[in-house]
């Protein structure tokens, strides 16, 4: 079957008409998952977030509370980060059943096991090597302006037209890094679904297969990226007024209504207060939305181009 980006694009949006029941258990255990999840942050980190609110509240902080809260916030993220990977690992997996292996509908097409820690480790792979990508486009690019303008200063054109020179080579170099991370997460697209696929880490693996089918797969993300981010701003929106409705927004002005609703971390009673809760429900179901948007247009892609699927060898 040939390749039909656009369909590929609006995968996520099939998955939600024709699997109504998945996506349902989606948006549950994404909103265990967030209760969970915020049970540890304040019975753990409690007291560090309410400290490091205030913090920002507070202009002209002490350096060394400053530096002994970044390293608190640190031990945060080292809780964070690795649950999010699993988390993110299990909901990916679970996407690229539902396009890969659709009789495997059992539990909404969530599972926890080997597949799900491969996933993890290609994650974390691939977003290491694009944190990798990016230094060393900030660095080319801090390289290059600085030769620009050290040509300009020696040239004794520094007026407004060597200014704006500069700065629209910069814009311009930017826009190009942006296109550098768009091509290398094209390029890598298919590591997921081949990983899942093939019962086996894949990685590098994806450039050859993606390779001739680069605008067409590049459109087919952009695609996507926008109606998911679209979806996304919708649900923070509704999540947003319900909040205000339900259990806060005091304030005469935004920043004051923004402040008033955020949360107290002193202790798992004062957080989960009605409007926390109204927002952790509707932004769990906005997630398992957002989820299939996002992550189906790879597997649709990788089972068109590349013939992997449920017929695929899994290890």
């Amino acid at each position: 079957m040939a390749f039909q980006a656009m369909d590929a694009a609006l995968e996520g949006f099939r998955i939600a008409r024709e699997k109504p029941k998945a996506m349902l258990i989606w948006a549950a255990a994404s909103l265990l998952i967030s209760l969970l999840a915020a049970v540890g942050m304040v019975a753990l980190f409690g007291g560090t977030m309410n400290e490091f609110m205030a913090m920002s509240r507070t202009p002209n902080n002490d350096p060394a509370e400053a530096m002994a809260m970044i390293g608190q916030i640190g031990l945060l993220y080292a809780f964070i980060i690795p649950v999010a990977l699993l988390v993110f690992s299990i909901f990916t997996s679970a996407v690229y059943r539902t396009v890969l292996r659709p009789a495997e509908s059992a539990f909404g097409y969530l599972r926890l096991g080997a597949t799900e820690l491969r996933m993890a480790v290609v994650l974390l792979v691939l977003g290491l090597l694009s944190l990798v990508v990016s230094i060393a486009c900030v660095i080319v690019i801090g390289i290059i302006g600085a030769v620009i303008g050290a040509v300009a200063g020696a040239s004794g054109d520094g007026g407004i037209g060597a200014v704006l020179l500069v700065g629209v080579l910069i814009v311009v170099m930017y826009i190009g890094m942006i296109f550098v991370s768009l091509a290398f997460w094209t390029r890598f697209s298919f590591a997921g679904p081949m990983t899942f696929s093939e019962g086996r880490i894949r990685i590098f693996e994806s450039w050859r297969a993606t390779k001739g089918h680069f605008w067409s797969l590049l459109g087919c993300y952009i695609v996507a990226g926008i109606l998911g981010i679209l979806v996304s701003l919708l649900g923070g929106a509704i999540s947003m007024a319900v909040i205000m409705a339900v259990g806060g927004g005091g304030g005469s002005t935004f920043l004051e209504m923004v402040e008033s609703m955020q949360p107290d971390y002193s202790s798992v009673a004062a957080f989960f207060t009605a409007g926390i809760i109204a927002n952790l429900v509707i932004s769990s179901l906005f997630s398992a939305l957002t989820y299939a948007i996002f992550l189906a247009p790879p597997a649709v892609a990788y089972r068109e181009i590349a013939g992997g699927g449920a017929d695929a060898n899994v290890g």
